[in-house]
């Protein structure tokens, strides 16, 4: 360290002269002067004696006292319990989630104050509700107007299904009598006219024959003057009448078998098939008939469900613009807890637009309370479901409470960007009844798990156990008050305890902290 100053000169006064105030006043000034450099002077000596001592006390340390009879421990045989220590926070075993129903975006008109406890049946949100109601309106009309169509379609596919009967009923009666017909020409008028024109000309050949016989005798008779002209005349018209006869009756047979016969049987067929046409056409025309009235009334009753849909949404959404609570809890804003705190929400309040399905509160039952605790992979083996848990809530110190685990989480879970690294699952513990002890969602609280018991081991205090490597060891007395290294293996360990397999013995000393230097031999 070096020290810069200024030597100011001493002036002498005059002693030839008397003293006088001018002169006195100069002296003062120069004895100021040399006691200043005097004071400057010892700071600087005692600044380079202080160094010097600080090098020469580094460079030659005083000597550390020994280790104490408090710095050990005696090993003994004892027991002790297998803990984990894991930290996290309350939240509510029953935490009911309230969302906005209403469609589109709402503003808040009044809303109950974040911490207030809440019955059932009370209202915690009112959102605007003009527009819902115009709409709903709106709604009622349309649905009065799809249901009047939705009737008359319904009036007019009965109609079309009653008028489709009737016809195809006309129908089948028509094919039926033309059936009818034609069997009865072909059983009964066509076998009688084939018989009347077969008797017809059997009976037209007799009365020839009979004619011509009677001629025969006439001729006989007249030449022996038995009759006269006339009547001889009169049987040979008689001939010619029955030759005639039996004529027409051949040819009424050969334009019955050739002309008439195939004509009343095309006729009374034609009758069948078009009657058998007209069916079809009556059965296709009253399918497309009635299938567009069916199809008209489907599609009308249709759009009255989706109208009466519409209508039950929104008188849904009305209801909706009025939450009420479904049970007792404390009211907590859904941009006060959890992750919802790093959003950048605007807070619940009066005036705040909010979108549909947007969680707007949680509202936990503070009667039922479950620890959430975060476990390290590492130690994840060693929990299990059932184990006991002493939990101790950061705001209620010293009055921990009794745990169960009920949940062990399946998925890791990260600490972020602040830690990428850790690994850490998520264990629920169900606390025993603490319903008087006004405990709240979010509380800080430190759970620590009862992973075993190890009984009558040899144990030491887990700070006195050091890892080099592989090699774990203690601290032990050696000659001269130092400590040497003492090799162990160990066994099951807590929190406080290790269990010392081998190594030791009991009634040996462990060093409980590091050693001094120069006290490690």
């Amino acid at each position: 360290m070096s020290v810069r100053c200024t030597v100011m000169p001493v002036i002498e006064p005059n002693t030839k002269s008397a003293s006088t105030p001018h002169d006195f006043h100069r002296g003062g000034r120069a004895l100021t002067v040399v006691v200043t450099f005097m004071v400057v002077m010892l700071l600087v000596a005692a600044g380079l004696a202080w160094r010097v001592m600080g090098a020469s006390s580094s460079e030659n340390p005083p000597s550390q006292p020994s280790a104490s009879a408090s710095d050990y421990f005696t090993l003994k045989r004892s027991s002790f319990d297998l803990t984990i220590t894991s930290t996290g926070e309350l939240v509510a075993r029953d935490n009911i989630e309230i969302k906005c129903e209403v469609e589109g975006t709402s503003t808040i008109l009044e809303v109950v104050p974040e911490g207030t406890s809440v019955k059932a049946g009370d209202v915690l949100v009112r959102f605007a509700d003009d527009e819902v109601k115009e709409k709903l309106q709106q709604e009622e009309l349309s649905t009065e107007q799809s249901r009047a169509d939705f009737t008359s379609a319904k009036e007019k596919y009965a109609v079309a299904q009653s008028e489709a009967d009737s016809k195809r009923k006309a129908a089948e009666v028509k094919l039926t009598l033309a059936k009818l017909d034609l069997a009865k020409w072909e059983n009964g008028d066509d076998p009688q006219q084939q018989r009347d024109n077969q008797l017809a000309l059997e009976k037209a050949q007799r009365t020839l024959e009979r004619a011509k016989r009677d001629l025969e005798l006439s001729k006989q008779l007249y030449e022996e003057n038995f009759i006269s002209l006339s009547e001889k005349e009169d049987d040979e018209i008689a001939l010619i009448e029955a030759q005639n006869a039996l004529e027409t009756a051949k040819l009424a047979i050969e334009v019955y078998t050739h002309y008439t016969q195939p004509k009343e049987r095309s006729k009374y067929t034609s009758d069948v098939d078009q009657a058998q046409a007209e069916l079809d056409r009556t059965l296709r025309t009253n399918t497309i008939s009635v299938e567009t009235a069916r199809t008209d009334t489907e599609s009308k009753k249709r759009a009255l469900e989706i109208r009466e849909d519409r209508l039950k949404n929104l008188k849904h959404q009305l209801e909706s613009t009025v939450i009420k609570a479904p049970s007792d809890g404390l009211v907590v804003y859904a941009t006060s807890q959890g992750s919802s705190r790093w959003r950048r929400d605007d807070p619940i309040t009066q005036g705040r637009q909010v979108r549909q399905n947007e969680t707007i509160i949680y509202l936990p039952d503070t009667s039922k309370m479950v620890a959430e605790i975060k476990v390290h992979e590492v130690m994840l083996p060693q929990v299990k479901v059932g184990q006991q848990v002493a939990v101790n809530v950061d705001a209620q110190p010293g009055r921990p409470i009794t745990g169960t685990i009920s949940f062990i989480g399946v998925m890791a879970e990260d600490a972020g960007w602040l830690n990428p690294d850790l690994r850490e699952y998520k264990v629920r513990v169900d606390l025993e009844d603490a319903s008087d002890r006004n405990l709240k969602p979010g509380m800080r609280c430190t759970g620590i798990i009862m992973v075993g018991h190890v009984e009558d081991a040899l144990t030491v205090p887990i700070q006195a156990v050091y890892t080099e490597g592989r090699e774990r060891f203690c601290y032990v007395p050696s000659s001269g008050g130092r400590v040497r290294k003492a090799p162990v293996k160990i066994g099951r360990s807590s929190d406080t305890y290790v269990e010392i397999k081998d190594g030791l013995q009991p009634g040996d000393r462990v060093l409980l902290r590091k050693p001094h230097p120069g006290e490690l031999e």
